[in-house]
């Protein structure tokens, strides 16, 4: 069999989007590029392995099969380059590292600063994505650590190691309907649109699972937001809307513009864990990166 890495790679892509365009935009490279490389493996096996319509493409019975064997493969490759790397230079490497959170606090920036001092030679590659993004690319062997917020009863395919606790908590601007009430509960939030995540993120569906338990209909999302982020509580700020802030970030909403609600239904907990390849090889630089974030969630106890 004749196919290289770079194709099983591009063909992976494709089968975790179903979209020519979208699957491009994260390899960096054109949709023909992509159609090529779906073309040789579709030949090299002699089946029809993706259904193309109009609204994109999926993989077949037979490519469904053939995508598990490819992201071992893809797994081990990833594997073999780190083991390569690590031998060349134990103080060099390359660090393929996943993160939801961008913002100033964010916990894998406050540690990369001093391991990128201990090893000049380090090269690190970041990619921001969802949580359930990153996990995927985690484990087919695109990323080798991701750093994620984790929820209760939602799964996510890869081996945690808990760095430390981050609930979620509902907040408001100061001066809200909700706030004159002496006791706010969830079916009086439940009449206010929410800034919140698009319908398959775990925080919208864990919102969802409480409404739900509380005989609710679903939340109104009035504006949708991939990550938290100081815009959106610029937005907040002048509108009525509910929203989600994990605690590690309340430093960004003062309290003289921006209340806590006392919904304690809303107060979602929430674990932020390490992402590996279950069965995989930590290799130093891994361990390294490890030590520190455990180290900076002790020291914040």
């Amino acid at each position: 069999m004749n196919l290289s890495i770079q194709d099983i790679r591009y063909f992976l892509a494709v089968a975790r989007e179903g979209q020519l365009s979208a699957a491009a935009d994260e390899q960096g490279v054109t949709q023909s590029a992509l159609t090529k490389a779906m073309q040789r493996v579709e030949r090299e096996f002699g089946l029809q392995l993706f259904e193309r319509s109009v609204r994109g493409v999926r993989l077949t019975s037979a490519g469904l099969r053939v995508a598990e064997q490819m992201r071992r493969l893809q797994a081990e490759y990833a594997d073999t380059v780190l083991l390569a790397d690590e031998m060349r230079a134990r103080q060099a490497g390359l660090l393929r590292l996943g993160v939801t959170d961008t913002t100033g606090g964010n916990r894998m920036a406050a540690v990369l600063g001093p391991m990128l001092a201990m090893r000049p030679g380090l090269r690190v590659k970041m990619r921001v994505d969802r949580s359930d993004a990153l996990a995927a690319q985690v484990q087919d062997g695109t990323l080798d650590l991701a750093l994620v917020p984790a929820y209760e009863g939602l799964p996510l395919p890869a081996e945690r190691t808990k760095v430390d606790s981050d609930p979620l908590l509902p907040l408001v601007r100061v001066g809200h309907p909700l706030t004159r009430l002496a006791r706010p509960m969830l079916k009086d939030v439940a009449a206010y649109g929410w800034m919140l995540g698009p319908e398959h993120s775990f925080a919208y569906r864990t919102v969802e699972a409480v409404y739900a338990r509380q005989g609710l209909p679903a939340p109104q999302v009035v504006v949708e937001v991939p990550f938290s982020s100081e815009m959106n509580l610029t937005v907040l700020a002048a509108t009525d809307l509910v929203t989600l802030l994990p605690r590690s970030l309340m430093q960004l909403a003062p309290a003289e513009r921006f209340t806590q609600l006392p919904v304690a239904a809303l107060r979602i907990p929430r674990a932020v864990v390490l992402l590996s390849r279950p069965g995989s090889a930590w290799s130093p630089l891994m361990e390294t990166l490890r030590g520190l974030l455990l180290e900076r969630a002790k020291a914040g106890d």
